[in-house]
């Protein structure tokens, strides 16, 4: 049963930390206290809590100080930290990113937001343990087969996987001992820690008759010791004296007998699981495999020394065969594979043994050096095969299962164009089919990034729209009239590789060099403003013609520094900007009456000193010094005007226009 989730709350203020500790242990949480940042480290440090609650202001370190240091440090920094905090500033919650914070829990805070919060949190650092530990198991299991598929020495094979299995499973001691068919030991091999593997022939002989190597060979089961001192099998040789501690035993059967045995020790009482044993039986197949094959080969090495450059890899099937196809050496890769016993197939014709039925595609004719064919048994799985002609012999068949590695490029293939269609839907809502092209094929991890950089910020709002409009037309005719101008105007800011981030109300947010440099980003924009005022002028008349509205279009633009990412709760997120330019060019829109596009001094000074032709093509006029909402100095604009077409009343229909007065 998993132990309960276990919370540090680091909060100077004591009456914090009983809410939170009360709030928690009501819903199973187990919890420990640091009245400080100091105090909370060490205590991280000793506990490897599932999830820290961090206030930020505090005497000693303050929460973004002690965050740093715990997620820079190896031994924490995969605990995740919810910053508890009445501090609502965006900037400090940039901040907290910055210094690690997993996420953010404003102060008073909800109880149930906590408790949702603290769970998601523990079991995402718990999951990360279960695949960190089912990595390293992986880990283990391909270091084991790689080091001995390579070889078929079997003192080489024994000595690595013995050094890799102790360390892994962090034993202080360990031993394999090899048996031949009457169950007498011819090897033995034990590693202890800090020291080279020792190789011997012998071992005492009431360690095989009455201890724990004779009940393995006999049981042929694996057994954990918790206690060896309180335990009758575990016998102590004189170099060994005072030994304590735990011991696992693990038999390695094969398909006619048992090999041998593997056992570790380790100082601890009660160290190793059920996880240790299922890893070591993992281990303990793939090891019996190499033992048996490294047999058979030194077997064949001394009756046909002509087969020596063709066992080479002891992990893959191996099938010797003369050119009648009759065969002279079936491993025992080769049995398991195809479920039959060796001594069952050898002398016999390949094409006469039902279990290989499908191996018979790959005669009478072999395939050709570096053609792919490949052979599917009938539970599925895919072999790669290769045949090798022996001069004298017949051929050499080795077998390949690749059955796994298709199956994760099946699962990568499939998980790229999931992600590609993904990416692909989702940016076409921002932006045009060649920056979504850009996207796929230069970043496509766009949406996962947050970064700072300077855009250009156009706002474009439709004028008398929300201020009378839409109160005087029916909501079809409504309706309709905000798609034709959010698509014209879309449709505008996409031919100009624009980025589309808002269609709010009626107003639209587009940027210029984001997410993407665009050198000229502030003459796309004004082209884009200029475009937009011009396609409104048809757009303006022929809504007077079908509706009789009166409508008009401000324009605003900023530069400045950005920053970007996805924004929003954790239930609808959005990619966006957020920064200064975004306000300003609110303001300036407000600013600008119909026909006419606002530009901000930075905008107007970038445009001087890249495209000076842009100011000649659009005129645009020095406005007074204005003061802006949240800027102290009264600022410099420039205005230009799109002239606009007066209405055609007269090809209107006969209904009375609803008209507004134009900002």
């Amino acid at each position: 049963m998993a132990s309960p989730p276990l919370v540090l709350i680091i909060d100077d203020a004591r009456e914090n930390r009983l809410l939170l500790t009360s709030q928690l242990k009501l819903e199973g949480f187990e919890t420990i206290e640091a009245a400080g940042g100091k105090e909370g480290i060490e205590k991280a440090r000793a506990f490897d809590p599932d999830v820290i609650l961090l206030d930020v202001m505090m005497p000693d370190l303050d929460g973004f100080e002690v965050c740093r240091l715990l997620k820079t440090d190896p031994a924490t920094q995969q605990i995740p930290i919810i910053m508890v905090t009445a501090l609502n500033r965006v900037e400090s919650r940039i901040e907290g990113k910055r210094a690690g914070a997993d996420e953010f829990l404003s102060r008073p805070h909800v109880r149930e937001e906590l408790l949702v919060r603290v769970r998601t949190y523990t079991e995402v650092k718990r999951t990360r343990l279960r695949l960190d530990e089912e990595r390293n198991r992986l880990q283990l299991l391909y270091n084991v087969s790689r080091a001995i598929s390579s070889q078929l020495d079997l003192d080489t094979i024994m000595a690595d996987t013995l050094t890799q299995t102790q360390a892994a499973v962090g034993a202080t001691k360990g031993n394999i001992i090899l048996v031949n068919e009457a169950g007498q030991v011819y090897h033995r091999f034990m590693l202890r820690a800090g020291s080279p593997v020792e190789i011997s022939d012998h071992v005492a002989q009431t360690v095989m008759t009455q201890g724990l190597g004779g009940w393995l060979l006999e049981n042929q089961k694996s057994e954990i010791i918790e206690d060896i001192s309180g335990d009758a099998r575990w016998i102590t040789l004189p170099d060994d004296r005072g030994e304590v501690g735990s011991a696992i035993g693990i038999p390695l059967t094969g398909p006619d007998r048992v090999e041998g045995i593997l056992i570790l020790n380790h100082a601890q009482t009660g160290y190793f699981s059920a996880e240790h044993r299922h890893l070591l039986e993992a281990i303990a197949s793939t090891v019996t495999a190499a033992i048996v094959n490294a047999r058979l080969f030194a077997e064949v090495r001394e009756e046909q020394r002509k087969l020596e450059t063709i066992l080479t890899s002891s992990t893959d099937a191996i099938i010797i065969a003369d050119e009648a196809w009759r065969i002279s050496l079936f491993n025992y890769t080769a049995a398991r594979l195809f479920q039959v016993r060796m001594q069952d197939v050898i002398r016999r014709p390949l094409t006469e043994i039902p279990q290989l039925a499908p191996l018979r595609v790959l005669l009478p004719k072999p395939p050709l050096p570096g053609e792919v064919k490949e052979v599917t048994l009938d539970d599925g799985r895919v072999l790669h095969p290769s045949i090798s002609p022996i001069d004298g012999v017949g051929y050499a068949l080795i077998l390949q299962d690749i059955s796994e590695l298709k199956r994760i490029e099946e699962l990568k293939l499939a998980a790229e164009r999931q992600e590609k269609e993904r990416v692909q839907e989702t940016f076409a809502r921002y932006m045009g089919p060649r920056l979504v092209n850009h996207v796929l094929a230069n970043a496509p991890e766009l949406m996962a990034r947050r970064e700072r950089r300077l855009a250009v910020v156009m706002f474009v709002d439709l004028r008398n729209w929300t201020g009378g409009m839409i109160t005087r037309v029916a909501p079809d005719e409504a309706i309709r009239q905000l798609n034709e101008f959010f698509t014209r105007m879309m449709d505008i800011a996409i031919e100009f590789d624009g980025t589309v981030f808002e269609l709010t109300g009626d107003e639209i947010l587009v940027g210029f060099n984001a997410p993407f440099d665009q050198p000229d980003a502030t003459s796309r924009a004004v082209q884009t403003a200029v475009t937009m005022q011009r396609e409104f002028n048809q757009l303006r008349q022929s809504w007077f013609e079908q509706a009789g509205t009166e409508l008009g279009l401000g324009i605003g633009i900023d530069m400045g520094e950005v920053v970007m990412g996805n924004v929003g709760a954790e239930s609808r997120m959005s990619f966006r900007m957020v920064g200064q330019p975004m306000n300003t060019a609110s303001r300036l829109v407000d600013m600008a009456g119909d026909g006419q596009i606002v530009i901000s001094t930075a905008v107007y000074h970038d445009l001087a000193l890249k495209d000076a032709t842009r100011l000649q093509e659009t005129a645009f006029d020095r406005m007074e010094p204005v003061h802006l909402q949240g800027i102290a100095e009264p600022q410099i604009l420039y205005r230009a005007t799109i002239p606009r077409a007066p209405f055609l009343k007269e090809k209107t229909r006969a209904t009375t226009p609803a008209t507004l007065q134009v900002k």
